[in-house]
């Protein structure tokens, strides 16, 4: 079911939930250029729901050739459907989609809490960094990489890599990271105000996130 939309972006403070045709196609037995040219047909009424946007990429079956591909938000993709025959896999398809929608929609919504919530201790941790008795000019940076590689599993430079240039690295966090994020952010400032030094600060984040990551529940 994860296939049957996705978010248009890793930059989660921009990202949008999306369907595309190709998928309404695949997953309602129908031909996609069918379906495209439905949504060509109708694109006035569909975009009085919203911009439709598409992109030009090529697919497994387009022989290197790049084919429009229309990406549709929920009410654009429901109102697709019911111009659709009310076939069964259309009506399984749709109540599949309609939870996939939700999911992700719900995963913005938790993201974005997290994320204000991050914002209000960003002065904290940066007061407690600047203050910290083993302070340098290189502190500020490399706790927030060792925030980031411990919250993610990943370098830095790996989780950077997931946006554009410039987009500030916890807004390309998932919500689960960056929940994870706010709880070692959140350990390392005593840590800081005690005086530690960033050797014993990191292990102390290392540890706790893997003891996190091995306690935490299969799905």
């Amino acid at each position: 079911m994860k296939d049957l939309a996705f978010l248009t972006s890793p930059d989660m403070s921009k990202a949008e939930v999306v369907t595309n045709h190709v998928v309404i196609a695949k997953y309602a037995g129908l031909n996609r250029t069918s379906v495209r040219k439905l949504i060509d047909n109708n694109i006035s009424d569909l975009e009085e729901l919203g911009k439709v946007s598409f992109e030009m990429t090529t697919l497994d079956d387009s022989r290197g050739q790049k084919v429009k591909i229309y990406q549709l938000n929920r009410n654009q993709a429901m109102l697709l459907i019911t111009w659709l025959d009310n076939t069964e896999p259309v009506r399984a398809f749709k109540l599949d989609l309609v939870k996939r929608f939700d999911e992700l929609e719900k995963t913005i919504q938790t993201w974005t809490k997290e994320r204000a919530a991050e914002k209000a201790t960003t002065r904290s941790l940066t007061d407690a960094v600047q203050n910290w008795e083993h302070t340098n000019p290189h502190a500020q940076s490399n706790f927030r990489k060792l925030l980031t590689k411990c919250a993610t599993g990943s370098p830095y430079t790996k989780v950077q890599a997931r946006g554009d240039k410039g987009v500030p690295m916890v807004d390309l966090l998932t919500a689960e990271e960056l929940q994870k994020y706010m709880r070692l952010k959140a350990l390392v400032i005593p840590l800081l105000e005690l005086g530690e030094e960033y050797n014993d600060i990191k292990a102390t984040l290392e540890k706790y996130a893997t003891k996190k990551a091995v306690n935490a529940p299969q799905q």
